[in-house]
């Protein structure tokens, strides 16, 4: 007997941890003092990025557990893909062509779906189905 399949769709956010700082060395030319000529001088350049991490809210985590614990339950397998992390391709297919508009949202093999908050008994229920 085939294994049922699961897919919960989640939509982090992008928390800003820190900034890394780095410089580069190089050369920058000129011209030169009296006429004609090049002049190189070293040069130092500075840069800056901010560094993200992906932060799922508290009830998408709430979620998130609720489905582990019944994919155990019920011997199920269970796709978790984050929204916010798939490539833009991906991420299309993903909202649009699903019609995803609430997270967390959990779509079933049968394409039942459930969305937005919920609890062990919608689940049961969408599993009976």
């Amino acid at each position: 007997m085939k294994k049922r399949k699961l897919t919960l769709y989640v939509q982090s956010a992008r928390n800003v941890y820190g900034i890394e700082r780095w410089g580069r060395w190089g050369f920058a030319v000129g011209a030169g003092i009296r006429g004609g000529g090049y002049r190189l001088a070293r040069d130092y350049k500075a840069y800056s990025e901010a560094k993200y991490e992906s932060v799922l809210p508290g009830y998408q985590k709430k979620a998130v557990e609720v489905v582990k614990t019944i994919a155990q339950k019920y011997d199920l397998e269970v796709k978790i893909v984050d929204v916010t992390n798939e490539n833009i391709i991906r991420k299309i297919i993903c909202t649009r062509g699903r019609r995803i508009k609430t997270f967390p949202t959990l779509i079933s093999d049968t394409g039942e779906r459930v969305e937005g908050k919920f609890t062990e008994e919608k689940m049961e229920q969408l599993l009976k189905k």
